[in-house]
Formats: C-alpha cells, sequence, structure tokens
C-alpha cells in the first residue's frame, strides 16, 4: 500500500498534534488482533469438550481467523488508501467486537468457526489501518520510536494471550468458561471505538491503488480447495472428493499466478516482487517458518492439557519461556543484522529446531514447568532470531515505491503459513492419535509432528542462505 497522504505539509514536518493518542488507541486494537491469534490454542480443549467439537472443528477454530486475516490483508490495506484509513479503522474495529460477540455466543462448532473466520476477515480490514496512520501522522524523526512501541506491544501479547487464557478459563470467570477469551474483545472494543473516532486523524492516500477482487477471490478459492479436504478428509475416511479438490486447487493457484502477471502492482501479489531472489526466498522462508510456529503450539497446546492432564493455567504458563526468549532476542537479532547479515536467520532458525529436539527429549508423562523450561527458552531465542530481521533481509532489494506492496504480501505470507501448517500437520498429529487416545498417543502424535517441524526448520535455515548477504544500517532503518 502506498504511504503518500493528504496531510498538510506542516503536518508532514511536525507530525499531527494528536499522533500520541491516536498511536494508543491503534496499539489498543493490534494488541487485540495479536491476542486473539495467541489466546485461542490454550482454550481449544475447553471449547472442544463444551460444544463437543471434533478435532478439525478444532483445527479450523485456530486456522479459520489466520485463513482469512491472510486472504483479507493487502485488499483491507489498500480500501484504507482509497476510502480513508479512519473510516476502515472504525468499520473494521466495530465488525471485529460484533463478530467477537459472536464468538463468545456461539452455540455449535460451526457457529464457532464462521464467526472466527468473520473476525479474521475485520481483522484484515482493521490492522493495515494501524502502521498506514502511523507513517501518515508521525514525522520521520518519531517513526522508529513509534515503531518500536508497537513492536512493544506484539511481544506483550505474545506473552500475554496464552497466560490471560489460561486465568480466564481455568477461573470460569462469571460462569462464562472459554467464552471469557472472546467476550472480553467487547467492552474493550467499544471503548476503542469511541476513542478512535476523537483522536485518530483521518488519512488517506494519493496515490491508491485499486483492491484486486479477482485475484482475492481466486487465492481464496485455490486455499479453500486445498485446505478443507485436508482438514475434513481424516474425520471422512478421505472420500474421493478429498482428492479431486487438493488436484484442483493447483490450476487455480497457477490461474490466480497468470490473473496477476497482467496486472502489474495493482495485483493482489505483484509478480514483479518476485524477481528478487531475497524477496521470494523472504516470502517462502516466512511462509514455512510461521507453519512450523502455529503447528507446533496447536499439537503442543492439546498434548499437555488432553494427553497430559496440565490445567489451561499450567498449560498457558509454560508457553511464557518461549515468549520470554522471542522478546531477548528479537532486538540485538535486528542489530546483529548488519554486522552477520543473512546467518542470523539461519542460525536462528537451527537453535529453534535443537532445541525441539532437546524439547522432544523431555516430553513424557510426568513433565513438568521446569523440565520444559530451558528448552523452550532457546526455541524462543532461535524464533526472535528469525522473526527480528527476515522481514527486513526480504525486503533489502525492493524499491522504496513497492515497499507497501512488499510488506502487504510478507505479513500475508505468514499469515497463510500458519494456516496451512496447522491443516497439514494437524493431519500428521491427529491421525497418531487413533481412536481412543491416551497419554502415550498424544506424545506419540506431538513427536512425530515435531520431528516435521524440526526438519522444516533445517528447511528454513538452508532457504535464509538466499537472503541478501549484508543488511547495511541505512537498510535497515529504511525496510524498517
Amino acid at each position: 500500500m502506498s504511504t503518500t497522504t493528504t496531510a498538510s505539509p506542516e503536518a508532514t514536518a511536525t507530525g499531527h498534534p494528536r499522533r500520541w493518542a491516536a498511536l494508543a488507541v491503534l496499539m489498543i486494537a493490534g494488541f487485540m488482533d495479536l491476542l486473539d491469534t495467541t489466546i485461542v490454542n490454550v482454550a481449544l480443549p475447553a471449547i472442544r469438550d463444551d460444544l463437543g467439537a471434533g478435532y478439525s472443528a478444532v483445527q479450523w477454530v485456530a486456522a479459520g481467523y489466520t485463513l482469512a486475516f491472510a486472504v483479507g490483508l493487502i485488499t483491507g490495506g489498500r480500501l484504507g488508501d482509497m476510502y480513508g484509513r479512519k473510516r476502515m479503522f472504525l468499520l473494521g474495529m466495530a465488525a471485529f467486537t460484533a463478530f467477537s460477540l459472536l464468538c463468545g455466543l456461539a452455540a455449535s462448532p460451526e457457529m464457532l468457526v464462521g464467526a472466527r473466520v468473520l473476525q479474521g476477515l475485520a481483522a484484515a480490514m482493521m490492522i493495515p489501518q494501524i502502521l498506514s496512520t502511523m507513517y501518515a501522522t508521525f514525522p520521520p524523526a518519531e517513526r522508529a520510536s513509534a515503531g518500536g512501541l508497537f513492536g512493544g506491544i506484539a511481544g506483550l501479547a505474545s506473552v500475554a494471550g496464552p497466560l490471560a487464557s489460561g486465568v480466564l478459563v481455568e477461573n470460569d470467570l462469571f460462569g462464562l468458561g472459554w467464552r471469557a477469551i472472546f467476550l472480553v474483545n467487547v467492552p474493550v472494543g467499544l471503548a476503542a471505538l469511541v476513542a478512535a473516532a476523537v483522536v485518530v486523524p483521518e488519512t488517506r492516500s494519493d496515490h491508491a491503488i485499486k483492491p484486486d477482487l479477482r485475484g482475492m477471490t481466486l487465492v481464496s478459492i485455490a486455499l479453500l480447495l486445498l485446505l478443507v479436504p485436508l482438514v475434513q478428509g481424516r474425520e471422512l475416511d478421505w472420500p474421493v472428493w478429498t482428492f479431486v479438490s487438493m488436484a484442483l486447487s493447483a490450476p487455480v493457484f497457477a490461474l490466480f499466478i497468470w490473473s496477476s502477471r497482467g496486472r502489474g502492482m495493482s495485483a493482489l501479489v505483484p509478480i514483479r516482487l518476485f524477481r528478487s531472489r531475497g524477496f521470494a526466498a523472504g516470502t517462502t522462508l516466512a511462509g514455512l517458518f510461521f507453519a512450523c510456529v502455529a503447528a507446533f503450539f496447536l499439537t503442543y497446546t492439546l498434548t499437555l492439557q488432553v494427553g497430559l492432564g496440565f490445567t489451561p493455567w499450567q498449560s498457558g504458563l509454560t508457553s511464557l519461556p518461549f515468549s520470554i526468549g522471542t522478546a531477548l532476542s528479537i532486538v540485538p537479532s535486528n542489530a546483529l543484522v548488519t554486522r552477520f547479515g543473512r546467518y542470523v536467520t539461519t542460525a536462528g532458525a537451527l537453535v529453534m529446531a535443537v532445541g525441539l529436539v532437546f524439547l522432544l527429549t523431555t516430553m513424557d508423562a510426568g513433565v513438568g514447568f521446569w523440565d520444559l523450561a530451558p528448552w523452550l527458552l532457546i526455541c524462543g531465542i532461535g524464533m526472535g532470531g528469525v522473526i527480528g530481521p527476515i522481514f527486513a533481509m526480504a525486503g533489502a532489494d525492493i524499491a522504496p515505491r513497492d515497499a507497501g506492496a512488499a510488506s502487504g504480501t510478507l505479513n500475508a505470507a505468514d499469515q497463510l503459513g500458519g494456516s496451512v501448517g496447522i491443516a497439514l500437520l494437524g493431519v500428521l498429529f491427529f491421525n497418531a492419535l487413533g481412536t481412543t487416545p491416551d497419554a502415550s498417543a498424544y506424545l506419540s502424535g506431538f513427536s512425530s509432528t515435531t520431528w516435521y517441524i524440526i526438519g522444516a526448520l533445517v528447511v528454513v535455515s538452508a532457504l535464509s542462505l538466499l537472503l541478501p548477504r549484508r543488511l547495511t544500517a541505512e537498510q535497515l532503518s529504511q525496510v524498517h
């Protein structure tokens, strides 16, 4: 998306007078979205028991949100550029709040999955406006500080999500059980909606790119043709239509690429960006890496709670060392990029893989928090080494005029990777459980799935060698 705005020259030079108040409100929305991607995993066993959900519904509750968010993200940003970022933010926030209420009131697994998809689409309308508005209302000298605050909120959400979910579910707040993790969004969303209407200024692009609705439709169809049979196939005993559907996804993807080639930078995913080897490798790397992360946390949480009998609070607490490790390493890894370049990401992926190997040697029926903590801390440190530099490194060779499109594509890739990882590795995990799973079945399923994740992380480390060799401090500041 473009970063050119209709702000006055004075506002561009000195910043909008309400910019810090606006940023505070926008960060609430960012926190809500990031929290929703992490808070659900811990509550999945409770959702499964209360609604009588099958394993496929559990996968859709986790993957439906990120899939809808990934598909709608770029279009949401372009709509903000065209029609006003404040306007689209308010619409997105109102929809996100309403669909959070619908999630909390869900009476069936199908209703919850549908509400989660709608919630993801609302987030795709809301979230792109945050950074665009920040860029438009802050002067260049303050953008790094504002971006750092937003990054801090992202780190806080990753820590708070599992812990908040554990507290809300285990303490059965107002007798709501798992529903509280969604209903808590309603008062917060309403308050943020009122505050945003007052303090967030309206901005839009002078050179907005129209949404590529045809491209969004094609990629949505292709993804559904692939993911629906992957998630549903096991429970249906793999009927013929599941294989036909997966086979059809390939030509629809090809049609999407063909359609994109003729639309230039107005395409949903501009093909010319992939002429950069670093960007092509970085996009693939981001998708594969976040597929690993999403699949790991789904299988890890279910193994702890359903297989080993951890409470929701205990399960959420075990994720804390992972989040701490990520927070500790993400800032230094950004600094190290200027000296060691792509090898920071190479090392980060391998460190995470090593942490998972040692975690597997620890997992047994009697495992506790302190047995898991050191290996999860190492995994988190490795993750920070990947996600810190990857977006900067992937965009290093992209021209400034294409930076918005590149950023949107990379962010969509990591969300899409999470959805595909949950669907694909979920098949392996749930197949290993059998019909009457016990603790040993869950441990076996978790082990086999995690070994695939470890292998994928080794591939991530190899792909990182296709990223630019070095990144100067000036390039790093331009990308961020």
